[in-house]
Parts: structure tokens; C-alpha cells; sequence
């Protein structure tokens, strides 16, 4: 029983940074604007920290807010520097980087950072002053690399895509990639959990042409991995393991984009980075997409707009017909962004805007990447429904799947909190539509697995699904 009451006063604990929360105040109308650009970040002790835009005596300044995990409160929104389009990039131990355009008649991209969110570097110019640039974007990677892209613009009516690396808030290095036209937008990823260095990055240009590119040697060169006509490019890498116990199987890329029927479409790939798989996310026609953490091999949760409402959605990946709504925010939705980094397993987080008449509200939610496994299953239309019980347990949980086809038989992987599969269950009972199952708290070395939260993993044919439940010791 006290185990029990432990675990609510957690989920108690926890409902003011689920809700829906009002966070800060802007009189900016692109406060939080650009999907890449990250304005979210959080650490491993949980706590978020967010930077906006607003003005000050018509000039446009960079804020933030921090949600505080230990006292469960959202501090008052604080002025950081001068500046226009920040991003933010967090490192293992903490860290934090911004990186953002001054507010000079020839715009500049600069730098700083904090080990606290108040206390900041002296800020450093990252790019060449003798012209504009705008529009950077940034990751970090394991030796503690900040990896930067930014669009600079030439006098010669084109625009150039620019990297520089910043490693202990020195410029490290700064070139040019490449010129084209008209640069869209760009995308930026390393790995979620600092495993390795490879560097992965997109750009749009020419109106809607899109290409991904894998740097793995800190952008001394660099392979495209795929070319596409599209728009709004996301990317998300992660893995299991480091880089020398990489499967061939393990799909650790995940990259997103809107064709030009503005559908959201899906690609993944292993380690090779040549076996590409595509597919369409039947979700309808969109208006805006940002991705977040992948965990290989369940899949990864991605916000898109659509109609003025902000959706939250789950891929299991593009080999999969099937991906989850779960959940939807109506109204005026304005430039979501969604945090990037100190991988969770659990849950998102994510930001948004309204305009309320004068000036532009930020709001933040937490949500649930999976949903728990009950005596219920809501989502239709997928082919199977999966119900078990109880949930919380403590000495075995009752899974029972229902299939609309008699020849499907049911899968079910149970996989920890480090998407590590733990046990692969089979059917004690089965009749021609009816498949029933037990875990017992076990791994497949029949050892008692630790007290936590664990995802059963169903998959019939082709679709798959997933429900969380909490094992109690």
C-alpha cells in the first residue's frame, strides 16, 4: 500500500507541469517562431527552461522562463540579452547554449551560454561581420562540440549556408558549405544521449527542395542521405547503445517532412544510412511539423498543426500502418516548438502561442508519449484492441488482445525505460480471435526486473501500438 501511495504522490506532484500552463507574456508576434529553432530544452534533473522573444523600447530583446523540478514552480520570465531568433542546445552536464541574431543594422549571429539560466558569457560573434546573417540553428554533440548552421546573405543575390563548431564558448571553426539561391530552412541533430558525433543536417531551398546530409567527421566533409521535393525538415537520432554495439536493424534515424500535398511523411534508417523506408502518416493535410526524441525501435512523438489546432501524434516508425493522436489543443495555435535532447522516455514537452487580443500568450504541457494499459482500449480502427490489468501491479499483469483477422497472431515485446527489450511474451490462452497473456514481472532470464515503468509493445501484422504500465516490486 505505501508503495502505492508513493506513486500517486508523484502523479500528484506532477499536475501542474502536465496541465496546460500559462508560462509568460510577449507583445511579439514571432515570439517563438521556427520549428528548428529550438526554444525549448530540458535537463536530467527535469527542469525546462524556455527563451522567447520580446520588445523593450522597440527594440527586440531574448527572455526566459525556467520550470524549477525540485519546487514544481515556473520562475517570472527574466531578459537575457539584445537579440532576435534565439535557439537553445543543452550538454550532459547541464550546460546551456543560445545562440541568436544581434539586433545591428548588419545582423550577426552570437553566442553565450549559462550553467544556471541567469548567470550568462559574455556573448561572442560567431559569424563574419562584414554581412547579414539570420536564422541559426544548433546541437551538441558528445565531446562537447555545439554544432551551428546559419543562412548568410551575399551580395552577389544569393544566400550560403554557413557552420561554425564553438567548444568551451570559443570558436572553434567557421566555413562555408554551400551557396544556392533562396535558403529556406535548415535542420540540426546529434545524437539524443551523446553516444557519438555523427552530425546530421537539412536543408531546404529553392522554394521546396529538400536534401539530408550525415557529417561524421565534425564536417571536414559530408554525404547526402536523401533528396526530396518538400518543406518544414525534421530530424531526430538516437540509440541504444554507443556506436561500436550498433545493430544493422536498429532504426535510429527518423527525419520528417510536408510533401508538397502538404502530407506528413516518414523516413527512417539503420545504421548504414542507405536503406531507406518512406512512408506517409495518415494524419491529412498539415500546416507545420516538429519532431522530438526517437526511441529505437518503439517510435517518436512529433506536434503538428492543422486547421489552427496543435496535435500531438505517435510514429511507430515507417514500416508501421498505424500512429497514435494523443493529444489535441484547440484554438489559435501559433509557432509550437518542442524541447530536444536529455532524452526522455516518458513524456514530452512542448510550447506554444495565442494571441489574446493585445499581446501573445506562451503556453507549456507535459504529456505522455504512451497511453496506460487499462480494462479500456480507445483507439479504433487499427485491427486488434489490447486491454490489460491491473495497472499499477506488483505480481502479474493480464494482457488480452482481440484480433479482427483469425489468421493475425499477436507479438508482444515488453521494452524498460531505456527502449531495451526486456521480455517477449507468448499466449497462454488463444482461440481464434482471442489471444491472453501473462507477465509475471520477469525478464527472459526469468530474473525480477526493477520497480518502473515499462511499455508493452502489441504488434499484429503490419500496425502496432503501444501502452504503458508501472511495475511495483
Amino acid at each position: 500500500m505505501i508503495k502505492y501511495l508513493i506513486y500517486a504522490v508523484v502523479f500528484l506532484t506532477s499536475v501542474n507541469i502536465n496541465a496546460q500552463t500559462l508560462i509568460a507574456t510577449s507583445n511579439h508576434p514571432e515570439a517563438i517562431a521556427n520549428h528548428n529553432q529550438r526554444k525549448i530544452v530540458r535537463d536530467s534533473l527535469d527542469n525546462v527552461y524556455i527563451v522567447f522573444i520580446d520588445t523593450n523600447n522597440q527594440e527586440n530583446v531574448i527572455n526566459g522562463v525556467m520550470f524549477d523540478n525540485i519546487t514544481g514552480k515556473w520562475n517570472n520570465s527574466t531578459y537575457i540579452i539584445n537579440g532576435n531568433n534565439p535557439t537553445l542546445s543543452i550538454f550532459k552536464n547541464g550546460k546551456i547554449h543560445l545562440v541568436f541574431e544581434s539586433n545591428d543594422s548588419i545582423t550577426e549571429i552570437r553566442h553565450t551560454s549559462s550553467l544556471d539560466f541567469s548567470n550568462w558569457t559574455s556573448d561572442i560573434v560567431l559569424s563574419d561581420t562584414a554581412v547579414r546573417s539570420e536564422h541559426p540553428v544548433a546541437d551538441i554533440d558528445s565531446a562537447g562540440n555545439l554544432n551551428v548552421f546559419w543562412i548568410q546573405n551575399n551580395d552577389s543575390l544569393n544566400e550560403s549556408l554557413i557552420y561554425a563548431c564553438v567548444n568551451g564558448d570559443t570558436l572553434i571553426e567557421r566555413k562555408y558549405i554551400t551557396a544556392k539561391s533562396e535558403i529556406n530552412d535548415i535542420a540540426i541533430a546529434n545524437h539524443l544521449q551523446f553516444f557519438e558525433n555523427d552530425l546530421f543536417f537539412a536543408i531546404q531551398y529553392d522554394q521546396d527542395s529538400l536534401q539530408f546530409f550525415i557529417s561524421t567527421n565534425n564536417m571536414e566533409n559530408y554525404d547526402t542521405i536523401y533528396s526530396i521535393i518538400g518543406s518544414q525538415p525534421c530530424i531526430s537520432f538516437n540509440s541504444l547503445y554507443p556506436e561500436e554495439y550498433y545493430l544493422e536493424d536498429d532504426n535510429m534515424l527518423r527525419l520528417l517532412y510536408i510533401n508538397t500535398n502538404s502530407q506528413l511523411i516518414e523516413i527512417e534508417t539503420g545504421t548504414n544510412y542507405s536503406n531507406i523506408n518512406s512512408a506517409q502518416i495518415p494524419v491529412g493535410s498539415i500546416d507545420y511539423v516538429c519532431i522530438d526524441n526517437i526511441a529505437p525501435p518503439i517510435g517518436f512523438s512529433y506536434l503538428f498543426m492543422q486547421n489552427g489546432n496543435l496535435y500531438h501524434g505517435f510514429s511507430y516508425g515507417a514500416y508501421w500502418d498505424w500512429s497514435t493522436i494523443l493529444d489535441t489543443i484547440s484554438g489559435n495555435i501559433i509557432h509550437p516548438s518542442i524541447a530536444y535532447k536529455q532524452f526522455n522516455f516518458e513524456y514530452v514537452d512542448f510550447i506554444w502561442m495565442e494571441n489574446n487580443g493585445n499581446d501573445y500568450n506562451i503556453y507549456h504541457k507535459r504529456d505522455e508519449k504512451h497511453n496506460g494499459m487499462s480494462i479500456e482500449d480507445h483507439e479504433q480502427g487499427k485491427g486488434f484492441s489490447i486491454v490489460g490489468y491491473p495497472n499499477p501491479f506488483t505480481e502479474q499483469l493480464s494482457i488480452n488482445v482481440s484480433v479482427n483477422d483469425q489468421k493475425a497472431q499477436p507479438i508482444i515485446q515488453i521494452y524498460n525505460s531505456n527502449s531495451q527489450l526486456v521480455k517477449i511474451l507468448h499466449a497462454e490462452h488463444s482461440s481464434a480471435n482471442e489471444f491472453s497473456y501473462k507477465w509475471y514481472g520477469k525478464n527472459q532470464n526469468s530474473d525480477k526486473v526493477n520497480s518502473g515503468i515499462y511499455i508493452i509493445m502489441c504488434s499484429v501484422g503490419d500496425t502496432k501500438t503501444a501502452r504503458k504500465v508501472v511495475y511495483i516490486k
